[in-house]
Order: C-alpha cells, then sequence, then structure tokens
C-alpha cells in the first residue's frame, strides 16, 4: 500500500512535495469515482475487533472509512440486506414481516453517535459463534502498484497546482502612520469691556430756601426799607452761593467726564490691540494647518502611488503565474476524471453487464 512512486511523480510534476492529506484525498476520490463492483480488487474486511459480536455490546461494526464504500455485511457467513433507519424496528420485531432471521440478516447504518463514525448494526444480534463482518473498499489499496495509480497522481497534481495558485502572496500594502492634522479651533476674540469704568453723574446743589413772603411784609405792612434792603440782600447772597455751587458741580462733572471718555477711549484702544493681536494669531494658526495638510495629502497620493507601483509589479509577476496554474490545474483534473472513464468503460464487468442490457432489448 506504499504510494512512494506516486508521491515521487508528483513532485516531479509540480516541484512540491505533497502532503500526506493530498494523496489521500485522490485516493478517496477514485473510490468515490468508480462504481464499487468494479473496485473489489481493493475490497477489505473489517477487522476482528470491530465485528459485530466481538464488540462490547456484541451489535456494531464501526466503519473505519466513509459508508459509500461498503460492498457487503454479512453475518455467520449470511449476506445481510441493507434497510433504511427508520426501518431498524421492524427487523427486530418478532411479529414483523421484516423480521431479520439468521439466514436472512439485515443492516442499517447509524451514524447518530458523534465521535464513533459510521455503524453497522447488524440483526439478528451477532454473537461470539456468529459473527458480522463488513466488506468495503480500502482506498489504501489504490497505490503504487494499481492499475489507477495515474489517476492518483493526476489528482493530486491537479491539488498541489490549485494550492500552489493559492499560495501567492499579495504585496503588504503601507500608509502614513501618521493622524491627520487637526483644524484649529474658532476664536474666541475679545470683546470690549468697560463695564469697570462708572460714568460719571452730575449732581446739582440745593439751594436755600429764599424767603420772599418776609420781604413782601417789610414791603407792604411794615414799609421798613432797611430792613427790607437787608432781606434783598440775604436774597441775593443765598442765589450767589447757588450759583457758586453750581458752577463747582458742573465743573466736577465735566472733569469726571473726562477721565471717563479718557479711560473709555483707553479701554477701546487695547481691546482693538488685542482683537489684532488674537486675529493674527489664528490666521497664523490656519495658515500652519494648511501646510500641514498638503503635506499630509502629499504623503498620501506618494504612498498611493507606491501601493499601486507594487500592486501592478505583483500583477505582472504572479497574473501569468497564477493563470498557468490554473490551467495546469484543470488540465490534470480533467486527465484524472478521462482516466477513470476509460477504466470503467474498458472494465470487462462494465462490458459484460452492456452486453447483458442488450439482450434484454
Amino acid at each position: 500500500m506504499a504510494v512512494t512512486d506516486i508521491t515521487a511523480s508528483v513532485l516531479a510534476i509540480t516541484t512540491a512535495t505533497p502532503t500526506a492529506n493530498s494523496i489521500e484525498d485522490a485516493q478517496r476520490f477514485v473510490v468515490a469515482s468508480i462504481p464499487k463492483n468494479l473496485l473489489k480488487w481493493a475490497s477489505t474486511f473489517t477487522v476482528p475487533s470491530n465485528h459485530g459480536g466481538n464488540t462490547s455490546d456484541g451489535v456494531k461494526i464501526t466503519m473505519p472509512t466513509a459508508t459509500d464504500s461498503i460492498l457487503d455485511v454479512s453475518r455467520n457467513g449470511f449476506s445481510a440486506t441493507e434497510v433504511a433507519y427508520d426501518m431498524k424496528g421492524f427487523i427486530a420485531n418478532t411479529a414483523s414481516l421484516h423480521l431479520a432471521t439468521s439466514t436472512y440478516p439485515k443492516y442499517y447504518l447509524d451514524d447518530t453517535n458523534s465521535g464513533e463514525g459510521v455503524r453497522i448494526i447488524v440483526k439478528p444480534i451477532p454473537t461470539d459463534s456468529a459473527t458480522a463482518v463488513a466488506l468495503y473498499v480500502d482506498f489504501t489499496k489504490i497505490d503504487d502498484d494499481c492499475d489507477l495509480r495515474n489517476v492518483v497522481i493526476n489528482y493530486a497534481t491537479s491539488k498541489e497546482f490549485t494550492e500552489l495558485a493559492a499560495a501567492s502572496t499579495f504585496p503588504t500594502l503601507t500608509w502614513p502612520s501618521e493622524s491627520v492634522p487637526v483644524a484649529p479651533p474658532s476664536p474666541s476674540f475679545t470683546t470690549p469691556d468697560i463695564t469697570t469704568v462708572t460714568a460719571p453723574t452730575f449732581t446739582p446743589p440745593v439751594m436755600s430756601s429764599l424767603d420772599f413772603a418776609d420781604t413782601n411784609n417789610w414791603i407792604a405792612t411794615e414799609e421798613d426799607s432797611e430792613m427790607l434792603a437787608s432781606r434783598v440782600q440775604e436774597i441775593q447772597s443765598k442765589i450767589g452761593e447757588f450759583s457758586a455751587l453750581l458752577q463747582s458741580a458742573q465743573a466736577d462733572f465735566n472733569r469726571n467726564n473726562t477721565e471717563y471718555q479718557s479711560l473709555v477711549q483707553e479701554a477701546q484702544q487695547e481691546t482693538s490691540l488685542l482683537l489684532n493681536q488674537e486675529s493674527q494669531e489664528y490666521s497664523s494658526k490656519l495658515q500652519k494647518y494648511q501646510a500641514e495638510l498638503q503635506e499630509y495629502q502629499a504623503r498620501v497620493n506618494e504612498t498611493v502611488q507606491i501601493n499601486q507601483g507594487q500592486i501592478a509589479a505583483w500583477q505582472a509577476e504572479n497574473g501569468v503565474k497564477l493563470n498557468h496554474y490554473v490551467q495546469l490545474a484543470t488540465q490534470y483534473y480533467n486527465w484524472a476524471i478521462t482516466e477513470i472513464k476509460t477504466y470503467i468503460e474498458n472494465n470487462p464487468k462494465t462490458f459484460d453487464k452492456v452486453m447483458e442490457m442488450q439482450k434484454g432489448k
């Protein structure tokens, strides 16, 4: 059951050493593609440890390979008939017409126990003296010494070329590592603040009370010219005092207002200077941001061009190679299919079956 020559042939064609899995896949492909009656020469009985009747429960045969490779199941030398899984109750029921007997045993396939593989359940239950065995196509016999070795070589070669096509490494593309420049925040310009300066308020003086009634009394009633002159002089003195106070209040207001206007103007000038300074600073930040953004865009464009060049170079180098691998994989697969068809058509058993069908017409 050696596959040394098959492995060497695949290596010589592909220059890549095939894995054991790829050779096994090719062997299983052959078994799955050819009618089982044409592969009896590659059959094997289940080993005694797996025979029904020699296992712990005395019921099952665990298949070491796929279920479609089963050629025959027998119990105590009598060939067993396969039934559907849902018939398992009937073939063990003594009241059923489908009851399996020692001379007409039956079996069904059970794959409900995960991890155990496919099991063949034989009825009646096998015993140590009436064991059950299965005959199946052993894919490992599709080896260096069989007529189908070229099918294995071609199929395994097709798989290797497919893997070579998939193994091409796409270039690693790089992009600028630095972050995109961040725009400066919108400015919050300083506004004029003259609330700390108090506007002047004009406070008029209070005039002393002028007693004109007393003056009128000296004129009309007393007719005293001297007292009248004294009262008039007093009134004129009060008016003069009030006039002086009024002039002083006006002078104070004018002086305070001049100082206030000066402070307001000073505040406006200071605010104007601050606004100009902040505006220039923000303008400078904007110019710096625009310059950084242009530099980043230039780096991105440069990187894109480099990546496009790497992709173009990879396509130029690997495009033809990939197409070549795909064509070879397809070619060797088609050769494997053709050889299988030829094997089936040229097999004497196939020829005999065709002749029997023609005689029946």
